[in-house]
């Protein structure tokens, strides 16, 4: 054989030699790196494989709220410690401003109850009374009303009066004891709002809360995926430098890792709305530092339905408003009916009269005098007013029960649709669980397929992705159960 033919052929032995050398993956050995879990549970010590921490997060928070003495909210209480769901609670339900306005409306509807009781009582009066007229009247501004103003003689001539009148109902046909259980009925109305707006507090606390914890569990999630996609650039960038792959390649890597990084901004402005909402919630100042002691882990619930069922029954404020509302109807219509009864009451008027008559020698100058009477009035006709109102007055009756069955219906229905949401929740927690156990094995089985030449990266790549969207469908799957928890807990009338 020619000489120059077999070095020919040697050459090109050595070359293709090289050539499948190079094509070949040597994992951990030159400027590729090797190919791994980017993210590990703990095992490696580096910093850019372990799992993203609550504190790592905090600590890369762009967002600081600062406000001054002056600020609005800077009134406000300010917190600047981690809070645990409890303390939050308690906090909330101390400041929450919603809530400190509904005490101060129940206490007002106190005092309107306390004066519609003192109707019932005597009343006392006094008045300066001139007059100068050219004839003899009598002033009667009695009208048929519970309270009249008092009568007073005019004489002709100037006079001057100084009037001590009193009253005191002895028979109103239920008109007064109407009002009062009227009264009564709205005071325990107003507490029953109260007490449903202790308990929404409570619950916009706990949602606030779960959704911060959410947020920022989610961001470390984020914060791992964008160490994963900064690994899979450096691989793809060192196989793009070896001539291993096409550029494409890079730049689709390089624009996942720019997607991973909007995703964390994203987060970071999630998360601080998030905290946003439970300063707000819980009635403390924007300028205060929180931080949240509990994080989003499951937790089974262990009470059964029936016990949220009795629970709603004795402690939901609907249930206690909406019995309120029939007592107030009822009374009402008492008011209404005492309009056919007559209304009598015991009056008395003392005076001290100066002036003149003329014709008559002399002046009257701080003579005193007085009149003790039973007076008393009946409406005989009325063109069928009070009858049309007292037929109103019983069908509000008949509406308020229809609606307070309702209400009885409507709070069963939230507790049981609280506990289907719980359940669900619940099976889905598990699912999730699964699925991320599932990607897991995917990723590493594609892991170990790469390595083998059996897979290409794409695909090692997209095994990975799942593993992300597995973790954050989880961490979703944990959230909305602890918001079924708050709102089951709501359902049932507690905090």
């Amino acid at each position: 054989m020619n000489p120059t033919k077999i070095l020919t052929l040697i050459s090109l032995s050595f070359l293709l030699i090289a050539l499948t050398s190079a094509s070949t993956p040597v994992f951990g050995q030159g400027a590729d790196p090797g190919l791994r879990p980017p993210i590990k549970d703990g095992a490696d010590k580096d910093a850019d494989v372990k799992h993203t921490s609550p504190s790592s997060v905090l600590s890369g928070n762009p967002i600081k709220l600062n406000v001054s003495k002056d600020d609005l909210s800077s009134d406000l209480p300010s917190l600047d410690e981690p809070l645990s769901l409890k303390d939050a609670v308690k906090v909330g339900l101390k400041n929450n401003l919603d809530y400190l306005a509904s005490e101060q409306e129940w206490s007002g509807s106190k005092y309107l109850a306390r004066a519609a009781l003192a109707r019932f009582g005597p009343r006392a009066s006094f008045s300066v009374f001139y007059a100068d007229s050219s004839i003899n009247q009598m002033l009667r501004p009695m009208d048929g009303i519970v309270n009249p103003a008092p009568m007073q003689p005019i004489v002709s001539g100037n006079s001057l009066h100084l009037l001590f009148a009193g009253y005191q109902p002895i028979f109103t046909g239920g008109n007064l004891m109407g009002g009062y259980r009227a009264a009564r009925a709205i005071e325990k109305q107003s507490l029953a709002t109260y007490q449903s707006d202790r308990i929404k507090a409570a619950l916009k606390v706990k949602e606030s809360y779960w959704k911060a914890a959410y947020d920022l569990a989610k961001l470390q999630v984020d914060e791992d995926y964008v160490k994963y996609r900064k690994w899979s650039v450096s691989l793809v960038k060192a196989r793009y430098k070896a001539g291993k792959v096409p550029r494409a390649d890079l730049l689709r890597e390089e624009a996942e890792l720019s997607k991973a990084q909007q995703l964390v901004n994203e987060g970071y402005r999630e998360y601080n709305t998030s905290l946003l909402d439970l300063k707000v919630a819980m009635g403390v100042s924007i300028g205060s530092q929180l931080s949240l002691s509990d994080q989003l882990v499951f937790e089974k619930v262990q009470s059964t339905y029936e016990n949220y069922l009795k629970e709603a029954k004795l402690a939901r404020p609907e249930i206690m408003q909406a019995d309120e509302k029939v007592k107030e109807t009822r009374a009402r219509f008492m008011q209404i009916r005492s309009k056919y009864s007559p209304q009598l009451g015991l009056f008395g008027v003392a005076s001290n009269a100066t002036g003149r008559t003329p014709g008559i020698s002399g002046n009257v100058n701080g003579q005193w005098g007085g009149t003790v009477a039973v007076q008393g009035a009946i409406t005989l006709f009325d063109s069928g007013e009070r009858f049309n109102e007292l037929r109103s007055a019983r069908r509000q009756v008949r509406k308020a029960e229809i609606d307070r069955r309702s209400v009885h219906l409507n709070v069963a229905k939230e507790v049981s649709q609280g506990w289907i949401d719980v359940d669900i929740a619940e099976r889905n927690v598990g699912l999730a669980r699964t699925e991320v156990e599932s990607a897991r094995e995917d990723e590493r089985l594609l892991s170990k397929r790469y390595e083998v030449g059996k897979a290409i990266e794409l695909d090692y790549f997209q095994s990975g992705v799942k593993y992300f969207e597995a973790r954050l469908r989880l961490l979703e799957s944990i959230y909305q159960y602890r918001l079924a928890e708050a709102k089951l807990v709501w359902a049932s009338g507690n905090v």
